[in-house]
């Protein structure tokens, strides 16, 4: 980085993470990207932000305990940090700690555009790979080798969203068939992601989907065999209700609870995938 680039990012990052901004495309169905503070933590108290300027984005590593600023560098195209539900979880960082990745914003579903992320190393920042696909697609999930990069193929918008998760092998750069429910089925789903929770070494993630006229449910993905399992939740609320709904996986992993302001509502056993009332 130059003296006048790195005189330009220094000040742009310092906006970024005073100022955290998280942004949706105008759909239902995706949570939007996040600008700035507080980015993607790492186990080892490193905070990844994105801060997007006219025609490029600068990422950065950040140490949270002091706000130190560890290595930053400038990406060509305007990318933020996914955002994987409702409740403002934020996404991109393989379990390992070692790849994040970075999205952008895709046309509604249904319209003609494409969807770009970046592939970056957290060591130098280094772009690994770019993507592209035609269409609307949003993160979802990435192994934690970041060998896979599942991607929701947002299929249809409106008031009944419907969409799809497909991985892409980062090694070979192909992009899979959908992900097939095991429990049912079934590769095309509907509804709102309102709420994530994740495995320690973040194998599974566990999303919660709020519905209008049907019980809300939580999309299990195994992103280590990419096998899904859909669990509806035994509760009777409205759609409006669900969106305050949280979800809390216990320390052992055995359990997923559901949450409604502080009340457990639900549980979830992550080994059978059975689920009761409260």
């Amino acid at each position: 980085m130059n003296v006048k680039l790195g005189a330009v990012a220094a000040v742009a990052l310092t906006a970024a993470i005073a100022v955290g901004t998280a942004g949706a495309n105008g759909s239902p169905y995706s949570p939007g990207l996040q600008y700035g503070w507080p980015g993607v933590g790492a186990r080892d108290g490193v905070r990844y932000v994105a801060f997007g300027m006219p025609r490029s984005t600068i990422v950065a590593a950040v140490r949270a305990r002091d706000g130190r600023v560890l290595r930053s560098r400038v990406v060509r195209g305007f990318y933020g940090v996914p955002l994987v539900a409702y409740d403002g979880t934020p996404g991109g960082l393989s379990g390992n700690g070692r790849t994040l990745v970075l999205g952008s914003y895709g046309p509604l579903p249904g319209r003609a555009g494409k969807t770009r992320f970046a592939v970056l190393g957290t060591k130098t920042l280094a772009v690994r790979r770019a993507i592209v696909l035609r269409g609307s697609w949003s993160f979802d999930a990435v192994s934690p080798d970041a060998a896979t990069l599942f991607l929701t193929e947002h299929v249809r918008a409106g008031d009944d969203p419907l969409y799809r998760v497909r991985p892409f092998d980062l090694r070979t750069g192909r992009l899979g068939g959908a992900v097939v429910d095991r429990l049912e089925s079934e590769a095309e789903m509907g509804g709102v992601p309102v709420a994530r929770a994740s495995s320690a070494d973040g194998r599974w993630a566990y999303t919660l989907y709020a519905r209008r006229g049907d019980e809300p449910f939580v999309h299990a993905l195994d992103t280590v065999r990419r096998e899904a399992f859909c669990i509806d939740l035994p509760l009777r609320l409205g759609q409006g209700a669900q969106m305050g709904l949280r979800l809390e996986l216990e320390s052992s992993g055995a359990e997923l609870a559901v949450r409604r302001g502080v009340a457990t509502v639900a549980v979830v056993d992550t080994r059978t995938f059975e689920a009761r009332r409260s």
